[in-house]
Parts: structure tokens; sequence; C-alpha cells
């Protein structure tokens, strides 16, 4: 775990219905002059990729972005946050800048994670 967590002010987790994961390769393969190639890992541990969406209300995303420009310095360090498939705390950061969609009101914020 980390110093960092997620907002307590901000809906936990992302919504069921929007998000996917795709862990990462961990393999490394090599070519052989002659015979099969050779693999081993990469890391003890691979990462996992989560795509999905959380939905604000004006307030929630003022929250947000002084969480992901201020604390997380630009989304930069890693905090606590709810894994969607276990729904235990687990260590994530962004790996890609959070997309905002207005809807009627309330904000669509579409954000890509890797958990470590």
């Amino acid at each position: 775990m980390v110093n960092i967590s997620w907002p307590e002010l901000l809906p936990a987790g992302l919504l069921a219905a929007s998000f996917s994961q795709k862990p990462q390769s961990n393999v490394i393969r090599t070519s052989m002059d002659a015979g099969p190639a050779k693999t081993r890992r990469r890391y003890t541990a691979k990462t996992i990729l989560f795509t999905g969406k959380q939905i604000f209300d004006a307030a929630e995303l003022v929250v947000f972005e002084q969480f992901y420009t201020h604390v997380l310095a630009d989304g930069v360090l890693r905090f606590n946050f709810m894994d969607p498939i276990t729904e235990e705390i687990g260590v994530f950061r962004f790996t890609d800048e959070p997309t905002t969609v207005d809807a009627d009101g309330l904000f669509a914020v579409s954000m890509q994670l890797e958990r470590l």
C-alpha cells in the first residue's frame, strides 16, 4: 500500500458496466539459432490494465481534478484504489490522461488505470 488513497468524497471503484481489464504480457521470448525459442518471465508480478468510467456531479469533478492534478502530480504517483473485480484495495496508477464528457449536468470520466 501507498500513502495516497482515492478520495472518500468520490464514488469508489469503476462502474461495473463500463470497465474492462487486460493483463499485460509478462513473457520474454528469445529466438535461438536452432530449436525452439527460449521463454522467461519478465517480472515476478505482472500488471493489469483497467479501462472504465465513473460518473461525477460538478462538485465531485472538482475534487477528482484536484486529486489528479495536485495530489497525484498529474497522474504520476500511485494511489490506493478498489479493484473492480475483487473489490479489494490495491495499488494503482493512471496510464493516460482521463477524458471527461458532459452528460446533462453529470460528467462521465473515462480512466485508464494500471494495477501494480
